[in-house]
């Protein structure tokens, strides 16, 4: 088989996995609350980076995906080696998950960078129809998994610096603030100090010395 045809089978097989919902459609049911949460997040919440509110929610998804695996093999596999290795995948997710929510709430700056939506989304997308029985985990998956995930993630960072800024964006950021609403009076004006031409009250004009009682 020559390179080619590898990479061809590469680009069918990433094909099949987006596709796979359409031969299962029990996958819907997890996988259309993650694609809007993650469209709607990756939008509205982590256009300028992921707070730790927001890291929190996406280490419930992927400790929630975990779950689900686990329970689609416990329904539709015997155990074997296979399943073994499927079910280490599934608990390391959930593991996964579990810290991105204790270095959250830790307020860690590696929840910044581990606890994006985009990352736990992927890994749930391209990992679920293998789960499902749809798709047979193999080089070619792996490497349809690993070729295809900086293309996401770089059409991901396009559609945020291209689209319009989500409405209250340029507000959240805040505005300084008008302490007074106008200049500075100036010296000699009626609102500051007296002008040269003004007489202090009960002094000549002329500077004739001081008055007589």
């Amino acid at each position: 088989m020559t390179a080619v045809e590898i990479f061809i089978e590469i680009v069918v097989r990433f094909g099949q996995i987006l596709g796979a919902p359409l031969k299962q459609p029990d996958m819907f049911w997890i996988l259309i609350p993650i694609y809007l949460n993650w469209v709607f997040t990756d939008y509205f919440q982590e256009r300028k980076g992921t707070d730790f509110g927001n890291a929190i929610t996406n280490g419930v998804v992927a400790l929630w995906v975990g779950i689900d695996w686990i329970r689609q093999l416990i329904k539709t596999k015997t155990l074997g080696l296979t399943s073994a290795a499927e079910i280490g995948v599934s608990v390391f997710f959930m593991i996964y998950g579990l810290i991105i929510m204790v270095e959250s709430a830790k307020a860690k700056k590696i929840a910044h960078y581990i606890g994006r939506i985009r990352e736990v989304t992927y890994v749930a997308i391209v990992f679920t129809p293998i789960f499902y029985g749809v798709i047979q985990f193999d080089l070619i998956t792996l490497g349809a998994i690993l070729l295809f995930f900086p293309i996401f993630y770089g059409i991901g960072e396009a559609f945020d610096r291209f689209l319009p800024a989500p409405p209250g964006e340029e507000d959240s950021l805040g505005a300084a603030p008008d302490l007074g609403g106008g200049a500075m009076p100036e010296l000699g004006s009626s609102a500051g100090m007296p002008s040269a031409g003004m007489e202090m009250p009960g002094m000549p004009s002329g500077g004739g010395g001081m008055p007589k009682f």
